[in-house]
């Protein structure tokens, strides 16, 4: 056996094991699985946000809320700046206002003055000499350790609703936090619960020994509180408890019988005089799926005059003589008067810091602490001690978090997505499957056995990442495996040019056309080109693109390793097996022989091709000045509601009613309003009260709506109007709203990744094939395509609602980017080879690199379309604008892979050797 074999069986083996495990892991196991593919909420419902950190609240609390007037005025001038260009760095502008201010007033003050940044706060780090650039130095970390601290915050508290893998990320380089939460029910609390700032306090505690006297007590009631045959002292595992710090030590799937054991009226009413104030409070850490219990004394009427966080002034971590890490915290005036009487009444006892009612450490007081100087021990790795000086140096949550944008998708669109997604897979893949085998026969049996095994290493290294599935996601599975069917066409393709050409033997045939100079240029280019698309739109990203692009480049690289190495192991297996291989079915020859034979001189066309390009061209650009686009929330801002109706509704009706009530500065807003999938439905989008920030505008105009509309819902209440719930006949089923500086930000982001990407790939083909000809040729037809792809959906986007610019529309656009230059590169690598045998570049080696590759033009487009119609019709109604936009964008890029970027490298160069 071959080495290469030999390392292909080796490393399948692996991979087919290890994802294997994984997916039986994800199927099989229980909610508390480590690995799972998750589902967006696209799929299953729930609620999206995006919360916003005032950068501006920061800079106020970091001066001690300085009422300094140029302070103020420059806060002012960066806010603005930051409503033109949100992606203007707001503390930069800030610092240049503030100086510029200084300059026009004359006046003396700096930034380090302890009236602004160096005050007591910060005088460790900030002095009255400190320079500009050492207050802005200290500011970004300042600001940086926040957004840290705000983002844990935030997690602590959603993981108390006992939602199972909540989505939370930072949004790259921003102050921006993403949060992506399915099966929420009450959407008003879960927002309430996030905007609100964090409580932190230093509690009194109780020890085991003062506990254990009640709990013996209430151990005797009944075991129909816990539904499982151990007791409540069993449930505790008292044995295991170390230390006389907690009073217990659950396993998570206890947790919660435990918290409602012990909030309910029999254990409530059982504690004694001397255990009134008693709360019991879970720890903060994941002991190996156990947590330690706490009982803390709190007394509501006093808690707010108590230790708490706004007390701490710093907080900084050190290393004892062991390495062990303690964290040193410094108190205020009046933190410092509490703290020594606090730690005077608490001499040799236990205290809990506690943060959202979480403990996160429980530290024995040794001695009096006089002087507001005081080491917290508690065991701390490196990470563990920096997210608690986060915590301390924090406290409450330090600036106000704004939500920006909400995207609440209902569970009755959820189920719909799931079933049709689903349905839609599963007939892409028959299609395909059927398709190569009636194409190819048993080398076509073998490229589906290679397909099946991509779609379990796919769904492998997505679950064994935690990854977040999205539809859009889906639908990169979907195209990444018809993509993949091009490298097993292009190698095919490339074994039968090499037995027309009487290649001595088979196997050399096959061997020859897995080299370089066979199939494999063509592959590795056409897949690179791909591939730095999915890259650059996995960067720019964020949510359902971010989850396309990852399905993207995973697809890419799998299909890369599975074509080229397990399907030449499989006809490399049959050949020794059975001595001999067909490539093509008997009824297909005749079809076959016409097709690759085909001579036809393409260039002598190329004013037609150039003549009928330059209409559309000249027709888009003038539909983009004179009709405009259909700019989904994502570019324009404002709010999206689908509403259920019980009947037929005409959407301009509504869209007139709406009108009269959505009222700004005396004028109507009015909304656009279309069909949304079944004629019972309707997409309602407007930009009403969009910049007003008051947390309660959200529920104002839900109210508004109902009452305008309330003649079709006359059969339920406003709460029945506007809660998302499953199996709703009537209402609101989903929400979505984008403020207008996230919508710049989007549209922003949406133009340089497009850039970026035209820019990438004119590098990489010119670096590829050494002429900047090829370069131009590719990147004038990638913006032929393009244009032309934006013209049709802004010509038609009147009659046809669905054709949207979005955030779905531009993964759209750049997989059209990506598979077009796929097409050209592949066209091109043809053109190359004929041209090394020939020493040309003009006219008949570029006619016969054209006529070379159309087969595999036609065949690997046919099966994409297919696909794409696949989806489109079975899909359901979310992926419309995306799966139009793919479908026309593949076949105009088909269309100037052959007309128009062969013609632009013939007439550069016809035009350079004249020269």
């Amino acid at each position: 056996m071959r080495v290469k074999n030999f390392f292909t069986i080796f490393v399948t083996i692996i991979l087919t094991t290890i994802c294997l495990y994984y997916i039986s892991y994800d199927i099989y196991s229980e909610n508390n699985k480590k690995k799972t593919l998750n589902l967006g909420l696209d799929l299953k419902g729930g609620i999206s946000m995006i919360l916003d950190i005032s950068e501006k609240d920061l800079l106020k609390k970091f001066t001690e809320n300085s009422k300094n007037f140029i302070f103020l005025k420059a806060l002012e001038n960066a806010d603005n700046k930051k409503k033109e260009d949100p992606n203007a760095d707001y503390l930069s502008f800030f610092i240049h206002s503030f100086n510029q201010e200084i300059q026009n007033k004359k006046l003396n003050i700096r930034l380090s003055s302890p009236i602004l940044f160096g005050n007591k706060s910060n005088i460790e780090n900030i002095d009255s000499n400190s320079s500009d650039f050492e207050v802005e130095r200290f500011l970004r970390k300042k600001i940086e350790s926040s957004i840290i601290s705000i983002q844990n915050i935030l997690r602590s508290r959603i993981d108390r609703f006992g939602i199972i893998q909540p989505n939370i990320q930072r949004i790259k380089n921003s102050n921006r936090i993403l949060i992506e939460l399915s099966g929420i029910k009450n959407i008003d609390r879960i927002k309430n619960i996030l905007e609100k700032k964090a409580e932190l306090h230093f509690l009194e505690t109780y020890s085991f020994q003062e506990i254990i006297s009640y709990f013996n007590t209430i151990n005797k009631f009944e075991k129909k509180h816990f539904k499982i045959k151990k007791s409540f002292i069993d449930l505790l595992n008292i044995p295991l408890i170390k230390s006389s710090n907690s009073v217990g030590l659950v396993h998570i799937k206890y947790k919660k019988i435990i918290s409602d054991f012990l909030n309910s009226s029999e254990a409530i009413n059982s504690l004694p005089y001397h255990l009134h104030n008693v709360k019991f409070l879970w720890g903060s850490k994941n002991l190996d799926n156990f947590f330690q219990l706490f009982a803390i004394k709190i007394n509501d009427e006093e808690i707010s005059s108590s230790l708490n966080g706004d007390m701490v002034t710093h907080a900084y971590k050190s290393f004892g003589p062991l390495n062990e890490i303690s964290i040193n915290i410094k108190m205020n005036r009046e933190g410092t008067k509490k703290w020594k009487i606090f730690t005077e009444k608490n001499m040799g006892k236990s205290i809990a810091i506690v943060l959202d009612n979480l403990v996160y450490t429980v530290p024995v007081v040794q001695s009096v602490i006089p002087n507001g100087i005081s080491q917290i021990y508690g065991h701390f790795s490196i990470q563990e001690s920096n997210d608690l000086i986060n915590v301390l140096n924090t406290g409450k949550l330090p600036t106000s978090v704004r939500i920006i944008q909400t995207n609440i998708i209902g569970p009755y669109l959820g189920n719909e997505s799931i079933q049709r997604g689903i349905l839609s897979f599963f007939i892409a893949l028959f299609f395909i499957f059927i398709w190569m085998f009636f194409y190819y026969s048993i080398p076509g049996l073998y490229a589906d056995i290679v397909l099946f095994f991509n779609i379990i290493f796919i769904f492998g290294i997505l679950i064994s990442m935690n990854t977040v599935l999205t539809f859009p996601g889906i639908a990169g599975i979907i195209l990444t495996l018809a993509m993949s069917m091009d490298a097993n066409i292009l190698i095919y393709e490339q074994i039968k040019e090499n037995i027309k050409n009487k290649v001595n033997r088979l196997t050399t045939s096959i061997n020859n056309s897995y080299t370089l100079q066979g199939a494999l240029s063509s592959i590795i280019d056409g897949q690179i080109t791909t591939l730095l698309c999915g890259i650059i739109l996995f960067y720019f990203g964020i949510g359902p693109i971010r989850g396309f692009a990852t399905t993207l480049i995973i697809g890419i690289m799998v299909s890369m390793f599975t074509s080229i190495c397990l399907g030449r192991l499989f006809l490399e297996w049959h050949l020794k097996k059975y001595k001999t291989i067909s490539f093509r079915k008997k009824i297909l020859i005749f079809v076959l022989n016409n097709i690759q034979n085909i001579k036809y001189d393409f260039l002598s066309k190329r004013k037609w091709s150039y003549i009928i390009s330059c209409i559309l061209i000249t027709s888009s650009i003038l539909s983009f000045f004179l009709k405009g686009f259909n700019m989904g929330l994502d570019f324009s801002g404002g709010r999206s509601y689908v509403i259920l109706f019980d009947r037929k509704i005409i959407p301009e009706k509504i869209s007139e009613m709406l009108s009269k009530t959505f009222i700004e500065n005396g004028n109507p807003s009015f909304p656009r309003v279309q069909t949304y999938g079944d004629e019972k439905q309707l997409k309602i989008v407007t930009k009403y009260k969009i910049w007003e920030e008051n947390n309660q505008i959200d529920e104002i105009i839900l109210k508004k709506m109902f009452f305008a509309l309330k003649t079709y819902f006359t059969t339920i209440n406003f709460e029945d109007f506007k809660n998302i719930k499953k199996n709703k006949s009537l209402g609101v089923l989903s929400i979505e709203k984008v403020g207008p500086v996230v919508a710049t930000d989007m549209t922003h982001k949406a133009f340089i990744s497009i850039i970026v990407s035209l820019i990438g790939i004119f590098t990489y083909i010119f670096i590829r094939f050494k002429k900047w000809q090829f370069g131009l040729g590719a990147i004038i037809s990638l913006i032929h395509d393009s244009i032309i792809v934006l013209g049709i959906f802004s010509f038609f986007h009147g009659k046809f609602p669905v054709l949207e610019i979005d955030q779905t529309f531009i993964a759209a656009l750049l997989t059209i980017i990506g598979y077009s230059i796929n097409d050209t590169v592949i066209v091109y690598d043809k053109i190359r080879k004929i041209s090394k045998k020939t020493s040309s570049l003009m006219k008949e080696p570029i006619n016969q690199g054209i006529c070379d590759s159309l087969t595999r033009t036609i065949n690997t487009s046919l099966i994409t379309l297919l696909v794409i119609s696949i989806i489109f019709l079975f899909g359901g109604k979310i992926l419309h604008s995306f799966m139009i936009a793919l479908f026309i964008g593949i076949s105009v890029g088909t269309y100037s892979s052959i007309f128009i970027a062969p013609s632009i490298i013939y007439d550069c160069l016809k035009t350079n050797i004249r020269k």
